[in-house]
């Protein structure tokens, strides 16, 4: 039974946390259906994905509704952004991922060179953040002080 109620225990401070990140991507305009979406993005495989939107195209089609009207897009289309561009973002989701820096380009290629930019900006991401928490953490800590402190005077 112990063991039963760490686990509940923790299952709830796990949700906790869950729950507060979440919050944090809706305080930053986030909706939730995309916060969802986003992460069956990230879980699935991109054929799963695909897949199933076309099944939601065929079935909108069906019952004439707009989104099935509407001119078909191929779904593999060629993607034309600019490599240093996608080398950034590559680096800068490796930075905030917590990944070491070493880019997947040619050595002093243009390509690497902007995946590290990317890769610092990432960092920058993950230390602006540790900071904050660290200045919440002192605050806490000494509006904690200032309550020992007043309770003392209190006694005295």
């Amino acid at each position: 039974m112990a063991e039963i109620e760490k686990h509940i225990e923790e299952k709830d401070r796990v949700v906790a946390l869950i729950r507060t990140s979440r919050k944090r991507l809706v305080s930053h305009g986030f909706k939730p259906k995309v916060i969802d979406f986003a992460l069956r993005l990230r879980k699935d495989e991109d054929d799963t994905m695909i897949e199933q939107r076309r099944a939601e195209i065929e079935v909108a089609r069906f019952l004439n509704h707009p989104i099935g009207t509407q001119p078909e897009l191929p779904l593999v289309m060629e993607d034309r952004t600019p490599g240093v561009d996608k080398a950034f973002a590559e680096g800068e989701i490796a930075g905030a991922s917590g990944k070491t820096c070493s880019a997947p380009y040619a050595t002093a290629s243009a390509n690497e060179q902007s995946w590290i930019r990317g890769w610092h900006e990432g960092q920058a991401t993950i230390t602006s953040a540790f900071k904050k928490l660290e200045a919440k953490a002192a605050a806490e800590a000494e509006a904690g002080a200032d309550e020992i402190d007043d309770e003392d005077e209190d006694v005295a």
